[in-house]
């Protein structure tokens, strides 16, 4: 029997690519299909604006291989690749761009390594270059490498939502109530068996992204929110050793001036107490929004989407 594969598109405003990107998807799913793969597609409306959803229900009219799900407003394309894989039942699960800066035929080569190598995930991972904005990249990579010290998720700078999992990720993602946030962060903190695959992305060729630096930074503290007990368990480390040593100087001060009759400069001793109450609110300040998130890790159970 043949393996199925979901193909899963999310996208918002994305009228000038979509066209050329289901020509793409469709030759795609000819060639997976002589490798005796079922390909299906499922297309997420993330509350789009423009013509979008108009554009593609033309495009797939009587097309029963392709699947659109339309959100009731723009949650954001880690909540839309949530939906689209809780909802549809496969062996394979990929996931790719909407704005043609990823080719499809790479599923290909994902689903032969997929089945050689035995793995779980296979992660396309990027060449950054000059296609896209220079502060964008920059402070990806520097995101990424923060990200892997932080939580000891091993996440490779380059790394995005274009990926083919097995159905065994699929089913941890879908039991998890905070996967949907930081998607290509959960898959790899499985630490389930992988390999990494470097590509070249396109220019994207029509039309501007809409992946603005507020969203980056939302996206990026978000992670490190979700996934970084590490950061605080180092800022506690950090506190504890100011609060020791600052705590020992303001000790050794007080001996000094009754034994010794020694008078500290009074800018020293206003460094050291502010260094030492300051030192004790972030201590505590970590403390609890560490069990804060842990906390609300298990309370998260509101819904999250809502599909027309």
């Amino acid at each position: 029997m043949n393996k199925t594969i979901c193909i899963i598109s999310a996208f918002y405003n994305e009228e000038a690519n979509l066209s050329n990107h289901i020509k793409n998807l469709e030759k795609v799913r000819l060639k997976l299909k002589d490798q005796k793969f079922k390909v299906n597609f499922v297309l997420v409306n993330d509350g789009s604006t423009d013509d979008s959803l108009k554009i593609l229900k033309k495009l797939s009219k009587n097309k029963k291989y392709i699947k659109i799900l339309n959100l009731t407003k723009n949650y954001g394309q880690q909540v839309a690749i949530y939906v689209a894989l809780k909802e549809n039942n496969a062996d394979y699960y990929g996931a790719i761009d909407s704005d043609g800066q990823q080719d499809p035929l790479l599923f290909l080569k994902m689903a032969r390594e997929l089945k050689k190598k035995n793995v779980e995930i296979i992660q396309m991972k990027k060449k950054y270059g000059f296609h896209e904005n220079f502060i964008k990249s920059f402070f990806s990579k520097i995101f990424y490498i923060f990200f892997t010290y932080l939580t000891n998720i091993d996440l490779k700078p380059g790394s995005s939502d274009f990926y083919l999992i097995t159905k065994k990720i699929r089913n941890e993602i879908i039991k998890s109530e905070i996967s949907k946030y930081f998607l290509r962060g959960f898959i790899h903190w499985t630490g389930l068996p992988k390999i990494y695959i470097e590509y070249k992305p396109s220019k994207r060729k029509k039309g501007n992204s809409k992946y603005s630096m507020n969203k980056q930074l939302d996206f990026g503290l978000t992670a490190i929110y979700l996934y970084g007990t590490n950061l605080f368990i180092k800022i506690f480390i950090l506190c504890f050793v100011l609060i020791i040593l600052s705590f020992g100087f303001i000790v050794y001060s007080i001996y000094e001036h009754y034994v010794h009759n020694v008078q500290v400069p009074g800018w020293a001793s206003i460094i050291i107490l502010v260094t030492f109450f300051g030192a004790l609110n972030i201590f505590f300040i970590s403390l609890i929004t560490f069990f804060s998130i842990k906390f609300g890790n298990f309370l998260s159970m509101k819904q999250n989407y809502f599909i027309k």
